[in-house]
């Protein structure tokens, strides 16, 4: 009698942990899968410094469509512009003041040129919906 109730106990007390251990597994399942669908929702953050009278070219190589959070935190204005590609035809464009904000949509087929004409660096900070091949610097 004593061996048996001795048994039963180690049997309910190895069943208690191992429900906990799948409850904690749960736990870090969760937790994982929250993690993917925040990193996957988050918006890649840059802060660019473009130099005095130089062009930051963006998404030369870029095949996806894609949004730009834009925001001029520099005391000087700064020129955007969209062109096409294979054409270099303008798209769209604007001129961005100092500590100014701007969304910008941009498909596929596009180039954005963010043209300092400054004889000081602007910095800017985008926030992209994606990642986006393709940047380079170029003289005015």
């Amino acid at each position: 009698m004593f061996k048996s109730t001795i048994f039963i106990l180690h049997k309910i007390r190895l069943t208690f942990f191992t429900s906990k251990i799948k409850k904690h597994k749960s736990i870090k399942k969760l937790i994982s899968l929250l993690a993917v669908l925040f990193l996957s929702c988050y918006a890649l953050k840059s802060g660019v410094i473009i130099p005095a009278n130089e062009t930051f070219i963006l998404g030369e190589s870029n095949i996806k469509n894609y949004r730009a959070e834009i925001n001029n935190t520099s005391k000087f204005k700064i020129l955007i512009k969209g062109e096409k590609k294979q054409t270099g035809e303008y798209t769209q464009g604007v001129e961005l003041p100092p500590k100014g904000n701007l969304r910008l949509y941009v498909t596929s087929d596009e180039v954005i040129r963010f043209i300092n004409n400054n004889n000081m660096s602007v910095k800017i900070n985008l926030q992209l919906t994606r990642g986006v091949e393709g940047m380079r610097y170029i003289k005015n």
